[in-house]
């Protein structure tokens, strides 16, 4: 073996050793698990970790999250005399990413041709230390009109009410809900849903998954970063080995894309359990890694 081959087998054995050992040593998930306590650790790194961990690619992703959700800005142009204002959930809002993207987009979209609708939008997050870094950066941007933020929990929403906003958002949040369904049902209620004068509400969800055997080469090269770099990479940065240990585990558990499709279009949400979700797109990015989910409120 030459000094080349040597030097990439260390490399790449050093971090799936590490995510071995790491596995062993934290294997339980934190007591908070669902709680916005196990976020509050590393909230003022959150971003930076988030940018290193994906290559800085994780703002494009949530770009294209809101596009398809506001059907490349139409959502905010659509002449409607009842419906001055868009409501949008930013569902795990954490540091405020999307909402500020999202606030960003409509005043772009805004300085090109005077829009027909204005923008409020709603971050709500169960911690406080992840809303309080959103808050700071909202106010750098200029966005406090646009853009609140609150605690809350996307299980329990009974503060909001049914059929209120017009389109909803949640980043990599929902494989950290222990009850997903709940939570699911919880954003269909408060959502707009389709009648006769109005299109119903749109729903993106931007979550990880483990890139099946049939990904190619680019599929297990993500694979292995997902399962063993992003983990000890994480700990090392953030000081939080066991939260980030539990983050990579959740990615591994998480339902495969058309697993996960079945489960929101087999929900049965409501008083007469008729309310689910229709998946109108799944887009797959990052070789796999990464799925879109673009879904509408209906009923059976």
């Amino acid at each position: 073996m030459n000094l080349s081959a040597k030097v990439l087998l260390v490399i790449f054995a050093f971090p799936v050793l590490a995510s071995f050992v790491l596995n062993i040593v934290f294997r339980k998930p934190p007591s908070d698990h669902g709680k916005g306590t196990m976020f509050d650790l590393i909230a003022t790194r959150y971003d930076f970790i988030n940018r290193a961990l994906a290559l800085n690619l994780d703002i494009g992703w949530r770009k294209v999250m809101i596009k398809e959700v506001s059907s490349n800005g139409e959502l905010f142009n659509i002449a409607d005399g009842e419906i001055e204002t868009v409501r949008v959930l930013d569902l795990a809002t954490g540091t405020a990413d999307v909402a500020i993207l999202f606030a960003k987009e409509y005043h772009n979209i805004n300085t090109q041709q005077p829009l027909k609708r204005g923008l409020d939008i709603l971050g709500v997050d169960p911690s406080q230390n992840m809303i309080s870094v959103g808050r700071d950066k909202v106010s750098k941007e200029n966005l406090g009109k646009d853009i609140t933020l609150d605690l809350g929990d996307a299980r329990d929403l009974k503060d909001l009410q049914s059929d209120y906003f017009h389109a909803a958002t949640m980043s990599f949040g929902i494989r950290n809900v222990p009850e997903k369904e709940k939570a699911l049902c919880e954003i269909h209620r408060v959502l707009r849903k389709e009648s006769e004068n109005s299109a119903g509400a749109k729903f993106g969800i931007l979550e990880f998954s483990e890139p099946g055997e049939d990904a190619g080469i680019m599929g297990a090269g993500a694979r292995l970063f997902i399962r063993h770099i992003v983990p000890v990479l994480g700990a090392l940065l953030s000081g939080a080995p066991r939260e980030y240990m539990h983050l990579q585990n959740s990615i591994k558990e998480f339902p495969e894309p058309k697993d996960f499709v079945a489960i929101m279009e087999g929900l049965n949400c409501g008083d007469d359990g008729s309310g689910m979700f229709r998946v109108e797109k799944l887009i797959q990015m990052n070789f796999g890694s990464v799925q879109m989910y673009l879904a509408t409120p209906i009923y059976k």
